[in-house]
């Protein structure tokens, strides 16, 4: 799991500055924990509240339609356990493109706050969406931590073999360094 922003496009990376930089200048104090995300990871947050048979349905879905590499993250991964996450297959998240970041918010006392509910995540949606950006915030089903540089889904600008494709040279040739 990367936290560096860094590894974020430059364009959105600038974008991520002036707004936690804007919020420390409000006495907010909110962190990145999640930046650029591996296909294997986002594997693992889907898989976690899904059925073998669910998983196997999307192996196959995937290999018919040009991409094997992703397919086999399932594998790889192999069986999870959890509650929901995530419904974005492995690549369908901006977050392997460097174009998403989830940051939580910590309180006087130095703890990660996690309630939507606390102020300094409807600022910190506020800001990002006055910078031009997404807020998971305002989504139907709420994802406070949530900001990314796109308002569209990936599927809207890239096939699975694009996507597939992608992935692999990004993050494949690396793999054992994410599993």
């Amino acid at each position: 799991m990367s936290r560096d922003l860094e590894l974020l496009v430059p364009e959105f990376k600038e974008h991520i500055d002036f707004i936690l930089s804007a919020l420390r200048g409000e006495g907010l104090n909110v962190r990145p924990f999640f930046t650029l995300r591996d296909p294997w990871t986002q594997a693992k947050l889907w898989r976690q509240s899904r059925s073998f048979t669910e998983v196997r349905k999307i192996m196959g879905k995937l290999r018919q339609e040009g991409a094997p590499f992703l397919a086999q993250t399932f594998e790889d991964v192999g069986p999870q356990m959890g509650r929901w996450a995530t419904n974005a297959l492995p690549g369908q998240s901006w977050h392997q493109w460097g174009e998403a970041v989830d940051c939580f918010v910590v309180n006087e006392a130095g703890r990660a706050v996690w309630s939507a509910k606390h102020p300094a995540y409807l600022r910190y949606a506020e800001l990002a969406r006055e910078q031009g950006l997404v807020a998971g915030y305002f989504w139907q089903r709420r994802d406070a931590v949530h900001v990314q540089f796109r308002n569209s889904a990936v599927r809207a600008e890239h096939t699975w073999p694009q996507i597939n494709e992608a992935m692999e040279t990004q993050f494949g040739p690396n793999k054992e360094k994410y599993l």
